[in-house]
């Protein structure tokens, strides 16, 4: 420890507080292994269960980019967000899906990394394109991929085996191309265009996991995947379908547009220090048997 730290001190980022070196082992040998430290807050004060940080660190981070943005569009009146504002490849992933419909809605349109049809534009500004299509899109694309799509939201769109496409109600997104290689047989295969985006919309997890990917390339291709699909008619594009299930607008709001506004940060405080600590026994119950040894 470099600086003695004591309750309620105030320390400026980026101030090295101390190290962390290696445990040494027995008889003064300094090869041991590696010390670690964990690193947890108790937002509902002392007593209150310890909790990880990184969730309400990065909520903070996304509210104070948006204040800052806010602050400077009145200053400049020009909109030129990290979060929303054209080319903004800056934003992480984390931070994309963290957007409400609406935002995803103006991001998706304004970015010119995404190429859409007319039809499609005109979707997506009537609010009929589900959610999570929405964030998979600013997902690629603030990944640094551009894309061009074929098709959105197709009404009545029947799958090959006869059952209604998660089209239909507007779930599922036809890419064409990425990053100016249209997809194509040539365009698919280990190390392609197609194999590389496909694994990163396997990184999507919980309520983000696309239903189906559909290309030419199956399961085995990506570790046994079990949303990944091949069918021969998937030559030209890559399909991403979320299920009908997770719903959209304000039945799926809680669950899917799942960033905290600024006032739910103080009920979640509340709510955590609610939860009592577990009371674990440190001697044997009467209860308990008797073991031999």
């Amino acid at each position: 420890m470099l600086k003695d730290l004591r309750t309620g001190a105030r320390v400026n980022g980026g101030t090295v507080l101390g190290t962390i070196g290696r445990e040494p082992r027995k008889g003064g040998s300094a090869e041991g292994r590696t010390a670690s430290m964990a690193f947890g807050v108790r937002p509902a004060g002392k007593g209150a269960p310890r909790v990880d940080p990184r969730p309400l660190l990065d909520g903070w981070r996304l509210l104070s980019a948006t204040a800052e943005r806010e602050s400077d569009e009145r200053r400049t009146g020009e909109k030129k967000s990290a979060l929303f504002g054209i080319r903004a490849g800056s934003a992480t992933a984390g931070q994309v899906l963290l957007l409400g419909k609406e935002s995803l809605q103006a991001r998706v349109l304004a970015d010119d990394r995404i190429e859409l049809p007319p039809v499609g534009r005109a979707q997506i500004r009537a609010g009929l394109i589900d959610r999570r299509v929405l964030a998979t899109l600013a997902y690629l694309a603030a990944n640094g991929h551009d894309l061009r799509i074929s098709s959105l939201r197709r009404p009545g769109s029947i799958t090959t085996s006869g059952n209604l496409s998660e089209h239909d109600s507007g779930n599922a997104v036809d890419i064409a191309a990425v990053d100016g290689q249209v997809i194509s047989p040539k365009t698919q295969g280990a190390g392609s265009i197609t194999d590389r985006t496909v694994r990163l919309l396997l990184r999507l997890q919980g309520t983000m996991t696309p239903h189906q990917i559909i290309t030419l390339m199956g399961p085995d291709d990506f570790g046994g995947a079990r949303n990944v699909l091949a069918m021969g008619d998937h030559d030209d594009h890559i399909h991403v379908g979320f299920s009908v299930a997770g719903g959209d607008g304000a039945a799926a709001g809680g669950q899917l547009a799942s960033a905290l506004k600024p006032g739910q940060w103080d009920d979640l405080v509340e709510r955590l220090g609610k939860i009592e600590n577990p009371q674990v026994a440190t001697k044997a119950s009467r209860f308990s048997l008797k073991v031999r040894r």
